[in-house]
């Protein structure tokens, strides 16, 4: 009989039509590393997430029954005549971490869970105040402590309580629940005689709840004693303990809970809610577990400092009515007169003490402001709030919208001033634990990074009486941080937000995530999981993957990484072009056969020794960062040579990211374009006069809807709506340029509202998109599309493909430029009206490169882009590097954050840091020709270039 299909080995795919497949046939071997590449573009996501994963998770779904579907995301059914031998499959896709701001690395790999249950158990308090150690005593613990007293020994157990309210009832209820003698102020008298001496309300007595002589068999007594003092006075046990054969009487003191008694401190029973910061038992009371707080920028309330007073430097109430208006800006002129300034003075000149006063207030101190009342001045006596205290204050209090919105625009946020940023409130924070570096609260823990929180867990000291209960929790901590620091994130902190990761980074976090699940049998899919590692830090995650796939797994990645690809079982490589010109099965086999083809991948593999670039590239101005001290910057004045492919580069972690987005990025959006978000710690940069623009080239979509497309975004869409409206037919109808958008209402289609698709609600089913009957997916009414440019409607021109479009408007100059740079770039392939979603992150990036390309913008203009060889084939890299070398030759400067040795090699300058990730780096290691950084010794890029060479 023969074997059944779904264990036959491999994954059968039969007829894939997905997106621009051709009806390919692939058989993928189960159980094996398999490496899919190709161009970008030319289908291999379609094949491994949109066909594979697809069809493997919506079979899971369809599984479940119709109440459950509705709560899960569902893939449309890929294009496909056939899968057989396909497994449960999950998608570790390249994508930025979640929004959720209390979402970190320790909560999405659930580490942090198992700290909680071991600092509740194992932890030790300490006062917040003083730092003294906290302790308490079980029933068991105060019982093994009297009962080792010697034998005969004489014990009067007392419980503390405080009087209130009438003595007699007090003494009453004692009476009732079977209690004889209190002691108070120091002697113990019966309580039928205590109402004379009783204390008053707040005082002290101590009830006498037994009394014992230490001797055999005596423990089970002493027990039941010790629990009754315990429930009745909560806080400590006390006791009266005579010695055999002594006079004198001892005092004890045990506490059953966590109390300072010098200061009063006290801890309840911890649990890990308590080191939550999304309870409200551990979370910080003033941010709620957020680790920030918002406040009013004085730097938004004045953008422009150079702007008088009377020429509307403070901005705040330019869109508050006149009424409110005209009170703020009396209130304003009245402090301008108290500290003798003028309103016509330039802001920053004016003294710090107006400013100060201006922002945050008079305080205690009353200005006189003159008021208009019935035709008479009155002068008012009050102090002023501050703007930025008014705006932090409506902000908060508002229940309006727009007043929220309009306040919001002036608010940014910053560290929580209660909390530091550590989310917790400050009693759970002073709960430690010792280790390997020493005492560790779980915030100080969080905040090391990862390879040192392994050995710090390793390393953890735990009381003998916890050690087995908290065996398995140390061992779960130690797999998962294991496995962090295997797929190469040693250098990130448990504690950094998810948000505020790489695609790459993400992705790896999951990863580790499912080698820590130790699933079998499951097909994993995931998206260049190389991303954002330097070539060294590779091998770690090549052999992470390969121990996925040792444990019984199938794993494919779309990949352009050599490394990874040479280590792969198979390679399938998909192409031979992008767009239409692709999705054909052009080679499979091992890398050793596949680099034998003369394909695009096999020519890539084949290809000869490179070589580095060594020509010193004169520049006549620098750009100078001065002290960077953000994350792990060691403040190092970083020069940046304009007019060059400037490339930083550094192993994971090292501070490249932090240097050019955190400082750099956010200082010049600052002074370019008012921006909100605060750079990074620094004392200033030199050389911004030099540049007259600064743009930001990254592989974010084009746009959040998909109505925006190339020719929307490079300005050719407007160029050609223009074209159409000075055509005769459009000139005899009246119809403008607008006209022809397919936006607003007049010429596009009203049924489809200019979507060409109508969708479709299926509920339990994933939605349906269906072609729009009325204009038939064109987008237009019939009135629109009669209008005609060389036999062309408007649709006809958003279904060209870019090549097309070249040939069709090679006359219309603006027109012929736009497309021109567009196909240089490499995306002939692409049409003029695809929707910007459905557009790779590389082809993003590559129309965002030919709009700049394409600008005559005068002035030098500085271009940053965060690894751009993303989602790159070889070729598509080498495509790429002519285009920024293009901008670089007509005179812009361009600042690079690369690993791939492609890029690197071919950079005018390069800025290294180092020497490792973390609190490792943030050092410059080497500077200069890639020529020279290959000769440094310390520098592990220098390493990379000499085996890249070699």
């Amino acid at each position: 009989m023969d074997e059944p299909a779904t264990n036959s080995g491999v994954i059968k795919i039969r007829g894939a039509s997905q997106h621009n497949l051709k009806g390919i046939d692939v058989d993928l071997p189960r159980g094996k590393m398999i490496a899919i590449t190709g161009v970008s573009g030319s289908g291999k996501s379609s094949l491994a997430f949109h066909t594979l994963y697809a069809e493997g998770q919506r079979r899971y779904v369809e599984s479940l029954s119709v109440y459950a579907r509705q709560f899960l995301d569902q893939l449309e059914k890929p294009e496909v005549d056939l899968i057989e031998g396909l497994s449960p499959a999950i998608a570790i896709e390249q994508r930025t971490g979640a929004g959720n701001p209390r979402s970190t690395i320790a909560t999405v790999t659930e580490i942090h869970d198992f700290l909680r249950i071991l600092y509740a158990a194992a932890g030790v308090p300490h006062d917040p105040e003083t730092g003294e150690e906290l302790s308490r005593m079980s029933t068991a613990d105060i019982v093994k402590s009297l009962s080792n007293r010697p034998e005969g020994s004489r014990l009067i157990l007392l419980a503390p309580i405080t009087t209130e309210g009438d003595a007699k009832g007090m003494i009453g209820d004692l009476q009732r629940q079977g209690f004889v003698r209190v002691r108070v102020k120091g002697e113990i008298i019966e309580l039928e005689a205590a109402e004379e001496a009783w204390p008053e309300d707040g005082g002290e007595v101590e009830i006498v709840v037994d009394r014992l002589v230490v001797k055999e068999g005596v423990d089970s007594r002493m027990a039941d004693s010790v629990e009754i003092a315990i429930r009745i006075c909560g806080l400590e046990v006390r006791a009266l303990m005579q010695n055999r054969g002594a006079e004198r009487w001892e005092e004890l003191a045990f506490a059953t809970s966590y109390r300072n008694p010098k200061t009063g401190f006290e801890l309840p029973l911890l649990t890990p809610k308590h080191f939550s910061f999304n309870s409200h038992l551990g979370a910080c009371e003033v941010c709620h577990g957020l680790g920030t707080e918002a406040f009013c920028d004085p730097f938004l309330v004045v953008p422009d400092p150079s702007k008088s007073l009377s020429a509307g430097a403070v901005v705040v109430w330019s869109k508050v009515s006149k009424k409110k208006k005209g009170w703020n800006q009396l209130h304003i002129e009245a402090l301008a007169g108290f500290f003798g300034v003028s309103l016509n003075e330039r802001f920053d000149n004016l003294p710090d003490n107006f400013k100060q006063a201006l922002f945050y207030g008079t305080g205690d101190t009353k200005i006189e402001v003159p008021w208009e009342k019935e035709g008479t001045i009155v002068l008012w006596k009050k102090e002023f709030e501050g703007v930025c205290k008014q705006v932090e204050r409506l902000y908060r209090e508002t229940e309006s919208d727009g007043v929220k919105r309009a306040m919001g625009r002036f608010m940014t946020s910053r560290e929580c001033k209660a909390c530091e940023g550590k989310r917790l409130k400050k009693e759970y924070l002073a709960v430690t634990l010792r280790g390997e570096g020493g005492a560790k609260g779980i915030d100080e823990l969080c905040s090391t990074p990862i390879d040192e929180a392994l050995d710090w867990v390793r390393t953890v000291e735990v009381l003998d009486d916890r050690k087995e209960a908290m065996k398995g929790v140390l061992a779960e901590l130690e797999k998962r941080l294991s496995f962090l620091d295997e797929v190469g994130l040693s250098y990130l902190t448990l504690d950094r937000a998810s948000g505020t990761l790489s695609g790459g980074e993400f992705q790896r976090v999951r990863l580790a995530t499912q080698l820590g699940a130790g699933l079998a049998g499951v097909l994993y899919v995931l998206d260049e999981p190389s991303i954002g590692l330097h070539p060294l830090d590779n091998e770690r995650l090549i052999q992470a993957l390969q121990r996925l796939r040792d444990a019984g797994n199938t794993v494919v990645v779309v990949e352009h990484d050599e490394a990874m690809v040479m280590a792969a079982d198979q390679v399938v490589e998909i192409g031979p072009a992008a767009g239409k010109y692709g999705g054909e099965l052009v080679a499979q086999g091992t890398p050793a056969e596949i680099s034998k083809l003369d394909t695009p991948t096999g020519r890539w593999l084949q290809r000869g020794v490179s070589k580095v670039n060594s020509r010193k590239r004169k520049s006549a101005f620098e750009l100078t960062i001065k002290g960077p001290r953000e994350n792990n910057l060691k403040g190092e004045d970083v020069i940046i040579p304009l007019g060059q492919l400037v490339g930083v580069t550094g192993p994971s972690g090292s501070g490249k990211s932090t240097l050019v987005d955190g400082v750099l990025r956010r200082a010049l959006a600052r002074r370019f374009h008012r921006a909100k978000d605060e750079p990074g710690k620094h004392d200033g940069i030199e050389g911004l006069e030099y540049l007259e623009k600064v743009v930001i080239v990254d592989q974010s979509p084009l746009g959040k809807s998909p109505r925006s497309n190339p020719a929307t975004y490079t300005g050719a869409f407007d160029l050609v709506r223009d074209l159409f409206a000075q055509l005769p037919l459009s000139r005899q109808r009246g119809y403008k340029a607008g006209r022809f958008s397919f936006n607003v209402k007049g010429g596009r289609c009203e049924k489809c509202q200019g979507g060409g698709a109508i969708r479709i609600d299926m509920h339990f089913l994933p939605d349906v998109w269906i072609e729009c009957e009325a204009c038939q997916g064109s987008r237009y009414n019939r009135e629109t599309l009669d209008v005609r440019y060389r036999g062309k409607s408007i649709a006809d021109i958003l279904e060209m493909t870019i090549e097309e479009g070249r040939e069709f408007f090679g006359a219309v100059p603006r027109l012929s430029v736009i497309m021109n740079t567009l196909f240089d770039v490499g995306l002939g392939y692409v049409r003029l009206g695809q929707a910007a979603n459905t557009l790779s992150g590389g082809e993003a990036q590559r129309v965002k490169l030919a709009c700049e390309l394409s600008k005559s913008t005068p002035g030098h203009t500085l271009y940053l882009l965060d690894e751009p060889t993303t989602g790159l084939h070889y070729q598509d890299v080498q495509v790429l590097l002519r285009a920024l070398l293009r901008l670089r030759d007509a005179g812009h400067s361009l600042i690079v954050v690369e690993h791939n040795l492609d890029v690197i090699s071919i950079c005018d300058h390069l800025i290294d840091l180092g020497p490792g990730g973390g609190v490792r780096g943030g050092n410059i290691v080497a500077t200069g020709t890639p020529a020279e950084v290959r000769k440094c010794e310390m520098s592990l890029t220098g390493k990379a270039l000499q085996d890249f060479t070699s």
